[in-house]
């Protein structure tokens, strides 16, 4: 295979991965295994709010690389299912910040497990090696997309 062939082959690679990433057929299983019913974007904001929060939308833009107008569509979602809470800032009582609550701490620790057994499901027929090396291959791969050498 040329390089040029094993660019295509990732790049179509990388949109098959994409499409299945995105799909409702995988964002319903994850509901139906963890009780959860959000979407994979939801749960990656749910994800940085946990990580980094109390964080202010703008911030959290930027961690969740997600336009804003598409990052209020999510907070909405995640405010109105009771994961996410807006609170003041403590410093600048203008600005409003966003905190996971309980729920959605709980849901994440969900959302994270049967996410966890899934995949071990799907990838069950790889070694610990092969695995390893994927993972570590998928990181330069993101890493170089990014333009950032890991």
């Amino acid at each position: 295979m040329t390089d040029a062939e094993s660019r295509r082959a990732i790049n179509e690679a990388i949109n098959a991965v994409k499409r299945f990433v995105n799909s409702r057929q995988l964002d319903a299983l994850h509901a139906a295994r963890s009780g959860v019913a959000l979407n994979l974007v939801a749960i990656g904001i749910l994800h940085r709010v946990i990580d980094h929060g109390p964080v202010r939308p703008t911030e959290l833009a930027e961690l969740a690389d997600i336009q804003p107008a598409a990052l209020s569509r999510q907070i909405r979602i995640l405010e109105d299912g009771g994961y996410i809470v807006r609170v003041g800032d403590a410093e600048d009582g203008r600005v409003s910040m966003v905190e996971a609550t309980g729920q959605g701490r709980a849901a994440y620790r969900s959302f994270s497990a049967a996410n966890d057994a899934l995949l071990a499901e799907q990838l069950r027929g790889w070694t610990a090696e092969e695995l390893g090396s994927l993972a570590a291959q998928m990181q330069r791969l993101v890493a170089d997309l990014r333009g950032v050498r890991a």
